[in-house]
């Protein structure tokens, strides 16, 4: 081990940006130690990685570099760096004897019950849940804190008065106290320790112990850029080891004194972070060896310095030009640049949704060419699940590495719907929600039952008990617009409520208005048991997780004290949307990470995407409590650091042989810029090319993903006859025999409406908790009416009023809008009232309500069927009757009624006269009349006696024979085999969308997009 670990010189090196950096080492090291030979060479080695995901990587790169032979690996830890949460391994913190790292859960309740002391000891007592939030941001600059290094807090009393700042900033740096002088004290009482200042004091005990005892064995740092104070511990302790090493990534080893100068004052440049390791390390890069064996195109060289170029400080870029001849050489700035561009290719995507496209399309191009491998990485979890979703149209399973939210997993979404049910069993939404969640141990018989008889339409039940009663009322008498239950489903869904009832009984505790977390919680956990089948939703690693997370929140909550159970269900639900679960493993040849998983990885083919301002880079979030000013005096370090991590990543990726790099102009339909980075590397590009820059950026011929994703969107080309336009013909026996007059309405203006009706058997259910709509406010208009006559109520307009908001309570009519309308209606009724007395001298007897009818219709040697229910019938003295109907809405016209497009009423004129009211026997009938009643009352009578009052009027007796004589033809056409039921044939009969046009796709054929 003589090139790498006694060099002339510090035992530091560099793997080059765009390199496989866990192969390149992994290859260096087993020949340095003739791993293939010796298969123990390296077993006593210490090799610290940045994270739990390089060190499997690590070590299935060692197994292939001693050519897939058995060997005793090395002891591989994760170091952890600035975005990780990896603890420090226990081998370091054992050496200290340290204490446990304080739980999160514990750590933000412990903070939250600071904040609310400090706020009650101002006299402004904040909510909870505010206080939750602020102790969240203290733990965010504690963990700053620890990973800046020397911060003098003490500085902060001696910044205020001097400093010219607003009030806000001065009680800030009293805020703050809580982490300065309480926090230290809570810890010491608990005794733990906050998990960055554990890791430091670990880093310490470790740098110690090898300084007392150096290991004989190899001590190598790899792959770190030294982003935290305990990482650049263990890297200055590595190097005065006898075999220690420190492999850096992707330092640029050109940088010269006033570059590196420049450098260390733009926290957002990529070698930021390495510039500052190298100061603490005493080293410069010129001292830094580049890694053995590299072999290292000059393509690759060239990709590397064209990035670093057009990432550098930007007091360098107004010597880009000389800068690029500088780098060419003897070569043409042009070729030189076109040459390093070679196997990058840039692509903006109209949107995100195309830039998904994109991603997903080159990822299944990939696995056209054996063996080759492919990566995606963004920082955009929403874009990398999109992606994933889009593979599967190929039967691709490809999980992002990062996971997904807990409350995206068959564990975690049951725990959110079953915490939301408690807050209110009887509510349909969330009831059903529980029900049909995949982990549901009840039979789908009874849930659809349920569903489909008793729970779609308005809600008109409150709570659970009253849901049982509302159940057995609609099986002995259910509504008119719901649909009736067949015979056995009341036994399948009684079954399944007396099993939800024993559920809720022993939970009548959480129906208290404040109550404390542990019950709360303790609740979900029980319920999602009792609900769940086989396995228990405690299962796999969603539910480990859950588990944990119900534990932690107990403990969090503790402190908040007792909550309504609405805020620990939002606080379930924020918890449970910022915990990622692994969902599942991985492809073996193509990949999706965050640039956090992708630090050393490698693939064939790298597709990084989100490269948009706001994405990535992400913008630091702005400091709750501190400006950027004091930050720098008391030593917190520049929130911009992180943009230069990104930057670096981006760097990394950017430099590999075969890249795409995908931006969009729009992101969550709102315009976006491509990233910082992007823009200035077309700027560099730009300067060298002119306009063969975007030339340059294309991807080859062949080979453009856009071009892909047109071809897919493109229709195939169709037959001259074709049309999308539902036109069936189903034949004569099939089509219906017997329709109702508002059935005949129906068939006149949207005949497709009828075969889904009467062919298919296909009627839309309601929705749940829908909110009374104008069919179920008529509906219980007609029936308070009904009642009106009915019982005999006293002749006011208050007896009317209350058996109306009766019936409309009953409908689901909320109580405010009942409130809200109540004078309207009361005006409505009396105006009813009055009317009804002015016609009651013209009566002869009481009249009928709700009065059904039937005429058949002889059409060859077919019977067709005619039915209708008459709102109200009056016989009048002279024999005569007439019929009212009445509407909560503006009525049809009589112009609609001659024209035939609502032949409702003459058609109820024709059964009566046919004597099909078998009551009233064959009829003269003198009046069809229009009763508007809803929050506008009003009388419209059809046709006129004699005289005509107007030209264009009919009377009575000729509607009615026009409206027979319009049937007759219109049943002959329809008992035509060949006569289709087309939808809404005519679009100006139309006046509202309904769900039969919706199913006819009619809009996308028609090109229509509403209905006047």
């Amino acid at each position: 081990m003589t090139e790498l670990f006694d060099p002339p010189g510090p035992s530091v090196f560099s793997i080059p940006a765009g390199a496989d950096f866990l192969g390149e080492l992994a290859k260096q090291l087993a020949q340095e130690t003739d791993l293939a030979n010796n298969p123990e060479a390296l077993a006593d080695a210490l090799i610290y990685v940045p994270n739990r995901r390089s060190e499997r990587t690590l070590a299935f790169a060692l197994h292939q570099a001693a050519g897939g032979k058995a060997c005793l690996l090395p002891n591989i830890r994760a170091l952890g760096d600035l975005e990780t949460s990896d603890p420090p391994p226990n081998a370091e913190a054992a050496l200290a004897d340290l204490p446990p790292v304080i739980s999160p859960a514990a750590r933000i309740g412990a903070l939250t019950r600071l904040v609310m002391q400090y706020f009650e000891s101002t006299r402004s007592p904040l909510p909870a849940v505010a206080c939750l939030s602020a102790a969240r941001e203290l733990a965010r600059l504690l963990d700053q804190a620890a990973l800046s290094g020397d911060v003098d807090w003490t500085e902060l009393s001696q910044l205020v008065p001097d400093a010219d700042l607003s009030v806000h900033w001065q009680q800030s740096v009293e805020f703050l106290k809580i982490i300065t002088d309480l926090w230290p004290a809570r810890l010491d009482e608990a005794t733990a320790m906050d998990p960055y200042a554990r890791r430091f004091a670990a880093a310490e005990a470790m740098t110690r112990h090898w300084l007392d005892h150096p290991p004989e064995a190899p001590v190598i740092i790899a792959g770190s850029t030294g982003a935290t104070p305990a990482s650049r511990l263990l890297m200055r302790a590595a190097m005065a080891m006898p075999k220690g090493l420190v492999v850096l990534p992707g330092l640029d080893l050109a940088l010269s004194p006033s570059t590196l100068a420049q450098i260390a004052e733009t926290p957002s440049h990529p070698q930021f972070t390495l510039a500052r390791t190298l100061v603490d390390l005493d080293l410069t890069p010129q001292i830094v060896r580049a890694w053995p064996l590299m072999g290292e195109r000059n393509q690759q060289m060239r990709r590397r310095r064209l990035i670093h170029e057009a990432l550098a400080p930007a007091q360098s870029t107004a010597d880009w030009t000389a800068r690029l001849r500088e780098l060419a050489s003897d070569q043409d700035p042009s070729d030189y640049v076109r040459d390093a561009l070679a196997g990058l290719t840039l692509i903006e995507a109209s949107d995100d949704s195309e830039e998904a496209w994109i991603a997903a399309l080159l990822m299944r191009e990939t696995l056209e060419t054996p063996d080759q491998t492919a990566a995606l990485v963004t920082p955009d979890a929403g874009l990398a699940r999109r992606v994933s979703a889009m593979l599967r149209r190929w039967n691709i399973e490809v999980a992002p590495s990062a996971g997904l939210p807990l409350s995206q997993t068959k564990a975690g979404s049951l725990a959110l719907l079953v915490s939301t049910w408690l807050l209110d069993p009887s509510h349909p939404i969330n009831l059903m929600a529980v029900l049909q969640h995949p982990a549901s141990r009840f039979t789908p018989e009874g849930t659809l039952a349920l569903d489909k008889y008793f729970l779609r339409g308005p809600r008109t039940w409150s709570n659970w008990e009253e849901l049982i009663g509302v159940v057995d009322s609609i099986q002995s008498d259910p509504p008119s617009y719901r649909p009736r239950p067949e015979p056995g489903i009341f036994e399948e869904v009684q079954r399944l409520l007396r099993d939800l009832t024993q559920i809720l009984a022993d939970k009548a505790d959480l129906t208290q208005d404040i109550l404390s977390g542990e019950i709360w919680f303790q609740a979900v956990a029980e319920t999602m048991t009792e609900v769940a089948a086989t396995p228990l939703p405690w299962t796999g690693e969603d539910g480990a997780a859950l588990s944990r997370l119900l534990r932690d929140l107990v403990e969090l909550a503790a402190p908040l004290g007792e909550q309504a159970p609405a805020v620990l269900t939002e606080l379930l639900e924020a918890e449970a949307q910022a915990l990622s679960v692994s969902s599942g493993a991985s492809h073996p040849r193509l990949a999706i990470w965050g640039p956090l998983e992708a630090r050393l990885q490698t693939a064939d083919r790298l597709i990084l995407a989100g490269l948009n301002e706001g994405v990535w880079p992400e913008q630091p979030p702005a400091d709750a409590f501190l400006p950027r000013v004091f930050r720098s005096k008391i030593g917190l370090s520049d929130p911009d650091e992180r943009i230069g991590l990104s930057a670096h990543d981006f760097a990394q990726l950017a430099s590999a042989p075969q890249v795409t790099l995908l931006a969009s102009k729009r992101r969550d339909d709102k315009p976006a810029l491509a990233s910082r980075w992007l823009w200035r590397l077309k700027t560099l590009v730009r300067g060298a090319l002119k306009e063969e820059a975007d030339a340059a950026f294309a991807p080859p011929p062949g080979q453009d993903p856009i071009v892909w994703l047109r071809e897919m969107e493109t229709a195939p080309a169709l037959p001259p006859e074709f049309t999308a336009e539902p036109r069936p013909k189903p034949p004569t026996a099939a089509r219906p025999k017997r329709l109702s007059v508002t059935r005949i309405e129906q068939l006149v203006r949207d005949p497709y409406a009828i075969y889904c009706e009467s062919v298919l058997n296909i009627r839309p259910l309601d929705a749940l908790n829908l909110p009374p709509d104008a069919r179920v406010r008529g509906t219980a208009i007609h029936k308070a009416l009904e009642r009106f006559e009915i019982e005999g109520t006293a002749p006011t307009a208050e007896a009317l009023l209350s058996l109306l908001e009766s019936e409309l309570r009953q409908g689901g009519e909320a109580e405010a809008d009942l409130i809200a309308l109540r004078d309207q209606r009361r005006r409505v009724c009396a105006d009813y009232i009055d009317w009804r007395a002015e016609q009651s001298h013209e009566l002869k007897g009481a009249p009928y309500t709700e009065m059904r009818g039937e005429l058949g219709l002889q059409l060859g040697e077919n019977v067709f069927l005619l039915s209708g229910t008459a709102d109200r019938i009056e016989r009048r003295t002279d024999g005569a009757i007439a019929i009212l109907d009445f509407k909560t809405g503006r009525p049809p016209s009589e112009k609609q009624v001659r024209l035939g497009l609502s032949p409702q009423m003459p058609l109820q004129g024709l059964i009566a006269r046919e004597g099909g009211y078998h009551q009233l026997g064959k009829s003269a009938v003198t009046a069809l009349t229009y009763i508007r009643f809803g929050t506008q009352f009003g009388v419209t009578e059809l046709g006129a006696a004699a005289p005509r009052a107007k030209l264009d009027e009919k009377p009575v007796a000729e509607l009615i024979a026009d409206a027979e004589t319009g049937l007759r033809q219109l049943l002959v056409t329809f008992e035509n085999p060949e006569h289709p039921y087309l939808s809404a044939p005519r679009p100006e009969r139309i006046t509202y969308e309904s769900a039969y046009t919706r199913l006819a796709r009619r809009a996308e054929w028609a090109g229509l997009t509403t209905y006047d």
